[in-house]
């Protein structure tokens, strides 16, 4: 039995994009950054399923149980998980594909070694990673967005933030070292999320990761509806940090943190500014982020946005 299946109305040979974006879940994905950069195709653009993967042998049901609904006497509206395909229309009117879902769970490299095909097979020229993390950075400033590639040349004048660290690997970057390997060219965008802020929606990081699609690719994708829910959402979270002297105290040193960096980073003041995150800390505050999931939230910090 195969991994992947066309729909039926999909003839194959007529499927060609020079993009393929990935948004499948990682351990994590602070700001629910590829849920909501999902929504933006999904809701805001022509698309159709290319075909769809076998999650039935994929996905671990019980690692994270699907939702069904019990109404009155009896089971309805079962929602199974889906890693599925689209071929999409941006904004441009240039077509490009979205491979969307869960983490796999199983069969990690066959399902490598299929995707490898279907980037070979629709004659995709650049895959691109999207996603977020959480970071010690405050939401009063601008969303940075780190880069990386399967070679320097696809994110010129892109200057690493760490050396070398050593993480448990995800079926994202696992695919992404595949493709790498066998030749094909590879962009990761991560979105930088505060931390306090990472469990729930946040439209900023999403706006930021596609912005930053749109000049590594020029797909180009709708950002109207996140514009509007990013207001809304930024007048609560002032108003929640504002209500608490503690959150205000700690979003202020995080302004001053993130202002000595980009000085210091825009002047080259010296070869390692002193607020530089090392790989130890981001890996820290990964392990933090993901610690925090299964603790009761504190009321002294802003909920998490949904």
């Amino acid at each position: 039995m195969p991994l992947f299946t066309y729909a039926s109305h999909i003839d194959p040979r007529q499927v060609r994009a020079d993009t393929l974006v990935v948004t499948l879940g990682g351990f994590l994905d602070a700001g629910h950054t590829q849920r909501l950069v999902d929504h933006q195709v999904l809701d805001g653009l022509a698309s159709h399923r290319v075909g769809s993967f076998d999650a039935d042998v994929l996905v671990d049901h019980r690692a994270e149980r699907p939702g069904i609904t019990f109404a009155g006497d009896r089971f309805t509206d079962y929602d199974p998980p889906a890693l599925v395909l689209l071929e999409a229309t941006d904004r441009n009117g240039t077509p490009f594909l979205l491979l969307q879902g869960p983490e796999p769970d199983f069969r990690w490299e066959e399902l490598a070694a299929t995707v490898e095909r279907l980037v070979d097979d629709h004659e995709v020229r650049t895959t691109v990673f999207v996603q977020g993390i959480p970071m010690s950075t405050p939401h009063t400033r601008p969303v940075q967005v780190t880069r990386w590639a399967s070679r320097p040349e696809l994110i010129p004048g892109n200057r690493p933030l760490v050396g070398t660290i050593r993480m448990r690997a995800s079926f994202p970057s696992m695919l992404a070292l595949r493709l790498g390997d066998a030749g094909h060219d590879v962009i990761g965008l991560v979105a930088h999320v505060p931390h306090y802020l990472a469990p729930g929606d946040y439209p900023d990081s999403a706006l930021a990761v596609i912005d930053a699609l749109q000049q590594s690719t020029g797909v180009s994708l709708p950002t109207s509806p996140l514009e509007l829910v990013r207001s809304a959402v930024r007048a609560e979270i002032d108003e929640q940090v504002a209500s608490s002297e503690e959150t205000r105290e700690m979003v202020t040193e995080l302004e001053h943190q993130y202002d000595r960096f980009m000085a210091e980073h825009r002047l080259e003041a010296r070869p390692e500014p002193a607020d530089l995150p090392s790989a130890e800390e981001i890996a820290a505050e990964a392990e933090k982020f993901l610690r925090s999931l299964d603790e009761p939230p504190s009321g002294d910090e802003p909920p998490a946005q949904s």
